[in-house]
């Protein structure tokens, strides 16, 4: 307990499931925390806790990671209201649909603006604060299918990736002011306690023919056959997730920059 206490952290994508579980976690350790997301619905998921725990502790603020402005008035607010930026968790992500002969356009466009430029916008926002105090854990949360073959969707597989290689060169460029910049990848979540909303900006799933590795009635070649080989463990859960961000948002994690933590059950190490 309390190995966040007193810091202060923003969630952009902070009412995702991931999100709406970590709060939990990073209040229990002793931290306050920001909410940002697209719409005030996804607010709904954390509604009682916020309730319980009181805008002492964690508040939220409507806000698209595809906007510089709002990310900066995202940070402001944060800033503003409990004096300080300690971490920031960019858990905002963009799956999208579509296979490599259909994907559209527009599919393939925001899903490199939410998930690897809007997570860079973040970064571009809280800098001032972070430089000013010389200190700070940026995560950008990114993803297995970005580092291994997992029949995902292309554009979800490029910009994690990107989002990821983004990582590194922001590590080197912000050490010298003390500010810590890492990825976390994990593997398929247990997400099913979550009902699915929406994605904004999606558009309808057109099956390839043969349809696409991993679902149902495919008949294509078999590409990835990894699964988790940790007994009778296929996926993580939420909570171990939240686990892991609050290791990497917290002091204990200093040493950590650059890095992308691999959280999959060992199935990266099977590709």
């Amino acid at each position: 307990m309390n190995r966040l206490k007193d810091k202060v952290a923003v969630f952009i994508g902070g009412g995702s499931s991931v999100g709406s579980v970590a709060v939990k976690s990073y209040l229990e350790e002793g931290a306050k925390v920001v909410l940002v997301d697209v719409d005030e619905k996804y607010f709904e998921r954390t509604r009682e806790l916020r309730e319980a725990c009181g805008e002492d502790y964690v508040t939220t603020f409507i806000g698209a990671c595809t906007n510089q402005v709002d990310m900066d008035a995202a940070m402001k607010f944060a800033y503003e209201k409990y004096g300080k930026i300690d971490i920031v968790l960019n858990l905002a992500g963009f799956h999208g649909s579509g296979h490599t002969q259909n994907i559209a356009e527009e599919q393939w466009n925001l899903a490199m603006d939410v998930t690897c430029s809007g997570a860079y916008r973040a970064v571009k926002a809280v800098l001032p604060y972070m430089k000013a105090q010389k200190s700070g854990h940026i995560v950008n949360f990114t993803s297995l299918g970005g580092r291994g073959n997992r029949g995902v969707a292309v554009s979800y597989a490029a910009w994690k990736a990107g989002c990821t290689g983004m990582t590194k060169a922001l590590a080197m460029a912000l050490a010298p002011y003390g500010i810590s910049v890492t990825s976390f990848a994990p593997g398929t979540l247990d997400t099913k306690q979550f009902e699915r909303i929406p994605e904004k900006g999606s558009v309808p799933f057109k099956m390839p023919p043969g349809g696409m590795p991993g679902m149902p009635g495919y008949k294509g070649p078999v590409l990835y056959s990894g699964q988790s080989v940790i007994k009778d463990r296929p996926i993580a859960t939420l909570e171990e997730i939240a686990g892991a961000l609050v290791y990497l948002g917290s002091d204990e994690s200093s040493y950590l920059t650059g890095d992308c933590v691999d959280m999959n059950g060992g199935i990266l190490m099977q590709t």
